[in-house]
Formats: structure tokens, C-alpha cells, sequence
């Protein structure tokens, strides 16, 4: 599967906007949806890893 740096996304502006990323990810309420909701670092930590 295509990472985000394959789309060409540029690094500083991936980790520059992620906490505002995994905010938005909880406040969609999509994770309701999910039995263990992660907490802002964990979606971070996510994001980081898919990155690469």
C-alpha cells in the first residue's frame, strides 16, 4: 500500500499537522465505533509509523 511519502507528502508538514490529525480522528467520532478507543499519542504513533 502507497505510504503518504510515496504520494509525495512532505515529511515536516505530515509531523508538523499530525496532532491536529489524531484530534480531528476523535472528535470524528468514527472511533466510537472501534472496543478500544486510542488516545491522541497513540494516533500520533500511528500516523508516524505509516508514514515511512
Amino acid at each position: 500500500m502507497p505510504t503518504p511519502q510515496a504520494h509525495g507528502v512532505d515529511r515536516d508538514a505530515w509531523f508538523l499537522l499530525a496532532p491536529l490529525m489524531a484530534e480531528q480522528a476523535l472528535a470524528s467520532g468514527s472511533l466510537a465505533n472501534h472496543p478500544v478507543v486510542p488516545t491522541v499519542d497513540e494516533i500520533q504513533d500511528l500516523y508516524a509509523q505509516i508514514y515511512a
